[in-house]
Formats: structure tokens, C-alpha cells, sequence
């Protein structure tokens, strides 16, 4: 019997004209997010806004498999979806196209995607591996990072799985209790220093995050 299809995460980024305040960006982006809510095969959604970019609004879309993902985006409601959040954008463009399938790794299971998704601050780290160091770079993560960032008093969960659309492309997701935690505490601590020399060979781009702050659960 053929198993069933893996369910998608998707990163969606949405960066919205400059505006004067969030209720003018929840209002401008509606009309839009409403036809999203309901496409078939639509799980879950979560929405947030950039933390280094409070115009810039994020949300994490689980799917049913890909495949719904993919029917969505080819769809009449897409065209609806693109013609109505134009005004909202004004001359920017979404960036979709970073899925990941869940459970692909043992490092992107539910239990994985649940631990950051109460996050104060997710960091999201959208990681270019250098050719054919894909299974270098995991080994090296699941064997110096994951220690360091559990036993990191900052930290509460991770995720990380490969890009769908380039598995050398690997989406990095971590919760902090803060993005002072990460960025202030952490980075100043020896296993920051441990994690970077672990993984830096792998690292075809240097990798700069950023974070997703106030998510909340849509649908």
C-alpha cells in the first residue's frame, strides 16, 4: 500500500508598503489572507511580522502535501489572491517558494515544528549548503549544534529541514525566549563560537537571520 504524502511547511514573507501602524497591515493584507485561509488543503497558518522589519509580515503555512500547496498557487483563487494584495504591496513581491516537507529529516517532525511555533522569537536562519555537503552539514548539526542548543537556557525547541525547491537550501528555525536571548546571551557564549566552527565549512553563503516575532495560529 503507498504511504500517504508528507504534509508541507511553508515560509511565506510579505513585505507590505510602509505604513504607520500594524492595524493598517492586518487591514490592507485581509481581503488577501482571507482567500488563502481558504484554500483545500490548508492545515494550519500562522502569522507574525519580522522583527527587523516591522513593515514585513511572515506567516507558516501547513499543508496537507505539496501537492495542495502546489493546486493553490495554480489555481483561480491564486490569480483573486494576487490581484487583491497588490495595493497592500505596492511594487514589492511575496516570496513563497520555501517549503519543506515534515519528518524528512528526524529533525522536522511534529514534535519539531511544535516545539518553536509558541515562540517569542523564532530565529530563521535560510541556510546555503555548498555542493554536496548537505549530509556533512547534518551530521556535524546533529552532533554539535543540536547538544549546544539543548542545553541552552535560551532556547526551546528547533526545527530544520531542506528546501523542496533546493535541498542544498536548508530552513533553520529556532525558539527563543527572546531575541535578546539569541542575539545578546547566546552569540556572546563559547557554544555560539562551537556551532559556527562546526558548521562553517558547510556554509556556501554566510548565513544572517533574522526573527519572527508575535506568531499566532490563524487556522
Amino acid at each position: 500500500m503507498a504511504s500517504s504524502p508528507k504534509q508541507a511547511l511553508q515560509l511565506i514573507i510579505v513585505p507590505h508598503r510602509p505604513v504607520h501602524t500594524d492595524e493598517e497591515i492586518n487591514r490592507d493584507l485581509a481581503p488577501a489572507f482571507g482567500i488563502l485561509q481558504k484554500a483545500p488543503g490548508l492545515k494550519n497558518l500562522w502569522r507574525g511580522k519580522k522583527h527587523e522589519d516591522r513593515h514585513t509580515q511572515v506567516a507558516l503555512l501547513l499543508w496537507d502535501s505539496l501537492a495542495a500547496s502546489h493546486a493553490f498557487f495554480t489555481s483561480p483563487a491564486y490569480t483573486e489572491f494576487h490581484r487583491v494584495v497588490q495595493p497592500a504591496l505596492n511594487g514589492r513581491k511575496i516570496e513563497w517558494q520555501n517549503h519543506v516537507l515534515i519528518d524528512a529529516t528526524g529533525l522536522d517532525d511534529q514534535a519539531h515544528l511544535a516545539s518553536i511555533l509558541t515562540s517569542p522569537a523564532i530565529e530563521v536562519a535560510l541556510t546555503k549548503v555548498v555542493e554536496g555537503g548537505v549530509a556533512g552539514y547534518y551530521s556535524q548539526f546533529r552532533n554539535i549544534v543540536v547538544p549546544i542548543l539543548d542545553a541552552e537556557p535560551g532556547a526551546d525547541g528547533h526545527f530544520i529541514s531542506p528546501l523542496v525547491e533546493n535541498p542544498q537550501d536548508q530552513l533553520l528555525l529556532i525558539n527563543w525566549k527572546s531575541v535578546d536571548a539569541h542575539h545578546e546571551d547566546f552569540e556572546k557564549a563559547p557554544g555560539f563560537k562551537a556551532c559556527i566552527d562546526g558548521l562553517k565549512d558547510y556554509y556556501a553563503v554566510f548565513v544572517v537571520p533574522w526573527h519572527i516575532v508575535e506568531l499566532k495560529q490563524v487556522i
